[in-house]
């Protein structure tokens, strides 16, 4: 790395989390001298984490009738805090996660130690969760605007197909369209003005390895 990349990646890394990941793609930066606030780094940790579980004996009777041995058990989920493990964190996106997890890297692979937890990923976004127009390099400007007019206007959706919005299914009460949006862990204002953004720019992002050592 010679020294105006080492300047770039650390005037990146001045920028907010998700905005200093975003930019290195939308700049083609990529993952150089790549590094993350503590509370983000603690959210990934988290997000690596499973619930302890426990051994629960079935009654004697209950294992007879589904043909077990005596004594047999089934896991339950234990009381105590998660512990971090090693593996894909790969279904990060259920509603109320952490957005400080969700909305930098999403799923990515951790390999887990006593002392750090290593996470490899390609950041992009190309998933299941977005718009493939976000990355085709299109001019868009009518899925640019509406887009914008979502993330502020609660009684509208963007419809990804054609670009046009439609009225939310739920506008107001208990599960409002505003709480879906605010629980979403891939949506926020910020997030739906990047992508604004993106429909607006005539480049293709060019995704980026991030391999980067927390220490726990």
């Amino acid at each position: 790395m010679n020294i105006l990349e080492r300047y770039a990646g650390e005037a990146f890394n001045l920028l907010p989390d998700r905005l200093n990941l975003f930019g290195r793609y939308m700049t083609g930066f990529g993952g150089d001298n790549l590094k993350l606030d503590r509370s983000t780094e603690k959210a990934l940790v988290r997000a690596t984490e499973k619930r302890p579980t426990a051994e629960m004996p079935l009654p004697h009777a209950v294992a007879r009738e589904l043909g077990l041995e005596p004594g047999a058990s089934f896991p339950v989920t234990a009381a105590g805090p998660g512990i971090p493990v090693s593996g894909p964190v790969s279904d990060p996106y259920k509603m109320g996660a952490d957005k400080a997890a969700t909305q930098t890297l999403g799923r990515f692979d951790a390999e887990v130690t006593p002392d750090t937890v290593r996470i490899t990923d390609v950041y992009d976004m190309a998933n299941e969760h977005e718009d493939p127009d976000l990355i085709s390099g299109k001019f868009q400007p009518k899925k640019a605007i509406n887009n914008l007019i979502q993330a502020f206007d609660h009684s509208k959706q963007l419809d990804f197909k054609t670009g046009d919005l439609r009225d939310a299914y739920i506008t107001e009460g208990y599960n409002s369209q505003k709480d879906l949006q605010d629980a979403n862990p891939t949506r926020s204002k910020a997030t739906d003005f990047a992508r604004s953004l993106m429909y607006l720019a005539p480049i293709v992002p060019k995704p980026y390895d991030v391999d980067y050592v927390i220490q726990r």
